[in-house]
């Protein structure tokens, strides 16, 4: 998979200058996995409010967006959906024909409340505008449809504010270990 612009400023283990805390998230960037899961390759954290739809039905969206490229090299778009919820949109492809322009083709869509997941395969995409450097992501939107015709619309609308990257268990390693 192709990794966006942003991963260029992280090589190395370097974070942008004035990283700001994670967008909104509840839950901390983790520093060891969980059991039987590895550290994912990189978390960013986009500071902006977001809107959803159910079939054109409004849902709650109450936060930033969080993007984490997992060691297998699947990408969860994720946005909190009110206290205790998480919407994820996987993608196994993702494209990047301009730096300024991010595609992801959606394979399955993730629920989470109160720590109980489930998925569901979905088409669709998740289509992001950031800055040529990759620092600042304006708008993402994603739209997924399942196998019954349900389309679920995220509208992600950035604050101008840069965005914070993390590469979990690179941060804290000593440097030998991060090449």
């Amino acid at each position: 998979m192709r990794t966006i612009m942003l991963c260029a400023l992280l090589a190395g283990g370097l974070l942008p200058p004035k990283a700001p805390a994670m967008a909104q998230t509840t839950q901390p960037v983790p520093q060891r996995a969980a059991p039987g899961q590895p550290l994912p390759r990189l978390v960013i954290g986009a500071p902006g409010r977001c809107e959803m739809t159910v079939n054109k039905d409004p849902r709650p969206c109450s936060s930033g967006l969080v993007y984490v490229q997992h060691q297998s090299g699947s990408i969860l778009l994720s946005v909190q959906s009110g206290r205790d919820v998480t919407i994820g949109f996987q993608a196994e492809r993702d494209e990047q024909p301009r730096p300024e322009e991010y595609t992801l083709f959606l394979s399955r869509m993730h629920t989470s409340v109160s720590g109980r997941s489930a998925a569901k395969e979905v088409t669709g995409t998740c289509r992001i505008s950031m800055s040529t450097d990759g620092q600042v992501w304006q708008r993402a939107t994603c739209q997924a449809t399942d196998r019954s015709g349900l389309v679920t619309v995220m509208t992600f609308t950035g604050n101008g504010q840069p965005v914070s990257a993390a590469r979990p268990g690179q941060d804290a390693a000593p440097p030998a270990a991060r090449r």
